[in-house]
């Protein structure tokens, strides 16, 4: 219960925060909209709810953990680490978002006195039809989402299991989760690699430890928060893309491109399939139905890279994709003022001074209602607490941001956000990690994982360009549609709008949002460069909503009947005899209809492997215990702060105790940026008792707080651990202190 009162405390806050900031969403929604038309079929909780539901997760999580880390050496040893941190959290979280809503009533009071109030611009219409379409939407999105989360993670009795898709990359988020949710990870370290701090952007993981502490079980306590942030965060997208577009329909097509991504795969492996299995259609469609690989179409496709499985794997991808889309609405409107103001602008020269020289181009305008500081003080607020929220989408909102100021007005406050999000990365890499250059390093590599680029990869920038062929063929290959649709909207709707003397905002829009798929083939921020695909992914989401109000136009197009408007339509209207209107109508549907099955048909063949890779019925998963004898004992024996000495594990019941160990699965770590080199030569050291020097082994333990030693079989095998286990030294020196039914022994190193 404490668990869910937390979290209606964050949203209560965040969307006051809001409403404190941004005094009238209608009028960012004025800013945002490319037809303004289409505010009366927004509401404007379409904003409000979900953007104040990620902004204070975000907020009141990176409180609280500073609160309990602050307060953790304070706390006597009977109570539970978290809970004077999250009772402090929630009264002031409450107090604020009491004294925000009291604050913006008395300013909508005083308003509303004086006639000054913000009811002038369009508010939603409360049609059943609209309130009807954007329930059943959100609903259908929620249950598609339930469904990546839970039939991958969920609880059986006493069992937890995890879908053979996730549950290598989902160990360490289940460790993480543990440490702080039965243990005390502070000053926090990864589980899988102690002693060495921590460079992972583990604060998600540090949300769902709370809930676990807050007394949700550990499933509900991944699972509820994934669920709540990524339902804001696909809510946020199909809201932008209806306010781009102008039609409601892009509402429900952007999460469904989400969920279902675009890619040649399945196409080249129904033509595979065709060929081995003689040209028949129906049992090419049951292959593909039964199918339990993700097809390798381009290099780690194998890993099921770009599929659904993603979000899945990657909990905290959710909140990081959210406040991207959060940062464009918030300077959206800047960006759409300095192509409108180009427009009234007469004369080259002056439209140069305007875009260069002016005031309005770098500091805000005067008495502007859309009170654009309140935008940058909740932009600043966000950008202190993501770097380790996640940092990737971090620096993909600096990214989109700097392409949108490059074109933009009042460029002032998106210095200000990219100095505070700066800032903030360094100290807290230096806080969490040791130094910046642990967590990310930003060095020039081009061409991301393309094989035919191996071994070029310390080419020119000159040559680089010159070999931009491979890039573009590899960009179409993963991602199709989302590629070529992005690419002629971007040169037919600039030609259109700058035609017809519109704004021609939209169609640049499509700049920035490039900037991270650009800057994936350029720059390796981590020791992995594959981790960038989180770049290149962004990039497609973000291209996906405006390929939504594409399909959405298509569906139903803007035209009119000549009969029946006559001589009222409005100028430039497109207008049609209504002969000619309904077979229109016909063919743009089938067109959409055409596109939207190019666009999802790879994602709908991967959410067939998604569940058969995971299924239930075959037991595809792997089990966690959460009676499990060892994870018991050592939660009710050991200290939060122990260090274990055991096997490369990934995954294991040991695990939900909360513990953490010298030396797991290195991969994680290594992928995080950690010296598993060197580790993995002193882990293999101490498996042999320090070469038998009983004296050496203890004075190395006590260095890195390794209190105790796990024997078992499982360092045989491995070659990495079987040859160097020696379990006789253990026997002789160490005190035995427990033992299990498996043969699992625990020894005390003192």
């Amino acid at each position: 219960m404490l668990a869910i009162i937390y979290l209606i405390v964050a949203v209560f806050f965040g969307t006051q925060l809001i409403r404190l900031l941004i005094p009238d969403i209608r009028r960012l929604y004025v800013g945002v909209a490319s037809d303004q038309s289409i505010l009366e079929k927004v509401p404007t909780s379409l904003f409000l709810i979900p953007a104040g539901t990620l902004i204070g997760i975000v907020l009141m999580t990176f409180t609280t953990y500073f609160l309990a880390y602050a307060l953790y050496p304070y706390i006597p040893a009977d109570t539970a680490p978290l809970l004077p941190a999250d009772i402090i959290s929630m009264c002031i979280f409450t107090y604020l978002g009491c004294l925000f809503w009291q604050r913006c009533f008395i300013r909508n009071f005083r308003q509303i006195k004086a006639g000054t109030d913000l009811n002038k611009l369009a508010r939603f219409n409360k049609k059943p039809g609209s309130i009807l379409f954007y329930s059943m939407a959100t609903v259908l999105v929620l249950i598609a989402i339930s469904f990546v989360y839970f039939y991958t993670c969920f609880q059986s009795g006493n069992e937890i299991h995890l879908g053979h898709s996730i549950f290598s990359d989902f160990s360490p988020h289940v460790a993480i989760t543990s440490g702080f949710g039965v243990g005390a990870n502070f000053p926090t370290q990864y589980p899988h690699f102690s002693g060495d701090n921590i460079q992972y952007h583990f604060m998600f993981y540090f949300l769902t430890g709370n809930m676990e502490a807050l007394g949700l079980p550990l499933v509900w306590a991944i699972n509820l928060p994934s669920l709540v942030c990524m339902l804001s965060t696909l809510t946020l997208l199909g809201t932008l893309a209806v306010l781009l577009s102008g039609r409601r329909g892009a509402y429900f097509f952007a999460p469904l491109l989400v969920l279902f991504r675009s890619g040649w795969n399945v196409f080249h492996q129904a033509s595979e399939l065709k060929d081995a299995l003689g040209g028949s259609w129906s049992q090419v469609i049951e292959a593909l139905k039964k199918s339990t690989e993700w097809y390798g179409y381009t290099i780690r496709d194998e890993w099921g890279l770009w599929a659904v499985n993603v979000y899945a794997n990657q909990r905290h991808l959710c909140v990081g994709i959210g406040i991207v889309v959060i940062m464009i609405f918030l300077f959206l409107p800047h960006f759409r003022r300095m192509f409108l103001h180009l427009s009234r602008t007469e004369g080259f020269s002056a439209k140069m001074k305007r875009f260069f020289g002016s005031r309005e181009a770098w500091m805000n305008r005067d008495k502007d209602p859309l009170r654009p500081w309140g935008s940058v003080i909740l932009a600043c607020l966000i950008a202190l607490c993501m770097p380790f929220f996640h940092g990737s989408c971090l620096i993909t909102a600096l990214l989109v941001l700097f392409g949108m100021a490059i074109f933009s007005e009042f460029r002032l406050g998106y210095a200000a956000v990219a100095a505070v999000a700066v800032a903030s990365s360094v100290l807290q890499a230096r806080f969490f990690a040791g130094g910046a250059s642990n967590v990310a390093s930003f060095k020039y590599y081009f061409g991301f994982v393309l094989p035919e680029l191996e071994g070029k990869n310390d080419m020119g920038l000159g040559k680089a360009l010159g070999r931009s062929a491979d890039v573009i063929s590899y960009l179409n290959k993963i991602g199709f549609l989302t590629v070529i649709i992005p690419a002629v909207l971007f040169f037919g709707l600039l030609v259109y709008e700058l035609a017809k003397k519109k704004n021609p905002y939209r169609a640049i829009l499509l700049i920035p949002f490039s900037f991270p798929l650009i800057f994936a083939f350029y720059c390796q921020v981590s020791l992995e460069v594959l981790a960038n695909h989180k770049f290149i992914q962004l990039s497609f989401i973000l291209f996906d909503i405006l390929i939504a109000g594409v399909l959405a136009n298509l569906l139903a197009l803007p035209i009119s009947i000549r009969e029946r408007v006559g001589k009222n339509a409005p100028d430039g209207a497109v207008v049609l005899k209504k002969k000619a209107f309904i077979p229109v109508q016909i063919f743009s549907a089938v067109v959409c209809l055409c596109l939207l099955f190019g666009l999802t048909a790879t994602g709908i063949s991967e959410w067939y492997v998604y569940h058969n890779i995971n299924n239930h019925e075959e037991e595809r998963y792997v089990t966690l215990h959460t009676d499990a004898p060892i994870a018991d004992w050592v939660e009710k024996n050991t200290d939060e702060d122990d260090v274990f000495l055991t096997p490369m594990w990934s995954t294991n019941d040991f695990f939900l105790s909360g513990r953490r160990v010298y030396y797991g699965w290195p991969y994680f770590a290594w992928s995080a940026g950690h010296d598993t080199y060197t580790r993995q030569i002193n882990y293999q050291w101490l498996l042999t008792g320090a070469n038998g020097n009983l004296e050496e082994f203890r004075r190395y333990c006590a260095e890195m707080n390794i209190k105790y030693v796990i024997a078992c079989n499982e360092y045989y095998g491995p070659e990495e651990t079987d040859g160097y286990y020696n379990p006789e030294f253990f026997a002789a020196n160490l005190n035995e202190v427990a033992r299990f039914d498996d043969g699992t022994i625990i020894y005390s190193v003192l």
